[in-house]
C-alpha cells in the first residue's frame, strides 16, 4: 500500500508541479513574509514561543487553503480532469470555514491526546490522516470528515502510521537544506532572504498534501479491513 501511494503522489507532484507551487506561492508568501517580519523585528531573539505560535495561526487560519487547493488539484489529476490554479484558489477559499472547523476538531483531540499519554494522540492523529482531504473530496467537514477517515483506516494503522512517518522523512530533508543556508551564513541572516528561502521548503512541503489524497483515493476504492 505505501509504495503504490509514495509512487502516485510523487508522479502527480511532478506532473501538477507548476499549478502547486503557484498556489502555495500565492497563499504563503504573503504568510511568511509576515511571519518572517515579526520574527526579526517584533519578537525577542529568545522567544521561540512567540514565533512558533504565529506561524502555527498563519498555518491554521491561512495554510488551510493552499491544502485544499493542492487536494483539489490532486482530485482532478487522480480521474483525469487537470484542475487549474484558478478552480484550486476558488475551492480553497470555498472550503475554508470546512477545512477550518476540521482542522481546530483535529487539532484539539491530538495535543489532548499527546498531553495525556503519548499513544493516544498518535492513535487519532493517524486514524484521522485523511480527514482534510475528504473535507475537499466528499464536501463534508467536522466530526463527519474526521469520522470518515476512521473508517477508511479501520484495520490499517500500521501501514497508514508508517506511510506518515515516511513522508515526514521525505519533506523534512528539503525543509532543512532550505534552513541551512540561513542558519549557518550570517550574511544571508536577513529577514527578506529568510522568506526566499521559506517558500520553496513550504512548496516542498506540499508534498505531504499530495501523499495524503493519494491515500485517501487507494483506501476508499478498497474496503476497510477490520477495526
Amino acid at each position: 500500500m505505501i509504495k503504490p501511494i509514495l509512487s502516485d503522489a510523487w508522479r502527480i507532484y511532478r506532473e501538477r508541479f507548476g499549478v502547486i507551487a503557484l498556489i502555495v506561492t500565492l497563499i504563503w508568501l504573503p504568510c511568511n513574509l509576515v511571519d518572517s517580519y515579526f520574527t526579526y523585528f517584533v519578537f525577542d531573539p529568545e522567544d521561540f514561543r512567540g514565533s512558533f505560535k504565529l506561524t502555527q495561526f498563519l498555518e491554521n487560519f491561512f495554510g488551510i487553503i493552499a491544502t485544499a487547493g493542492v487536494t483539489y488539484v490532486v482530485l482532478g489529476q487522480t480521474a483525469n480532469r487537470p484542475v487549474g490554479y484558478g478552480d484550486a484558489l476558488g475551492v480553497g477559499f470555498s472550503s475554508w470555514g470546512r477545512m477550518w472547523i476540521t482542522r481546530f476538531l483535529y487539532s484539539v483531540a491530538v495535543l489532548v491526546g499527546l498531553l495525556l499519554l503519548v499513544i493516544p494522540g498518535i492513535y487519532l492523529g493517524t486514524r484521522w490522516a485523511f480527514a482534510e482531504s475528504i473535507v475537499i473530496a466528499e464536501d463534508v467537514s467536522g466530526p463527519t470528515a474526521l469520522r470518515r477517515s476512521f473508517d477508511l483506516t479501520r484495520g490499517r494503522f500500521w501501514p497508514v502510521f508508517w506511510l506518515i512517518v515516511l513522508t515526514i522523512l521525505i519533506i523534512a530533508i528539503p525543509l532543512v537544506l532550505f534552513s541551512l543556508p540561513v542558519a549557518l551564513v550570517p550574511v544571508l541572516d536577513h529577514w527578506l532572504i529568510n522568506v526566499a528561502f521559506m517558500l520553496p521548503a513550504d512548496i516542498a512541503a506540499a508534498f505531504a498534501t499530495v501523499v495524503f489524497t493519494c491515500g485517501y483515493r487507494t483506501l476508499s476504492e478498497e474496503p476497510a479491513a477490520g477495526v
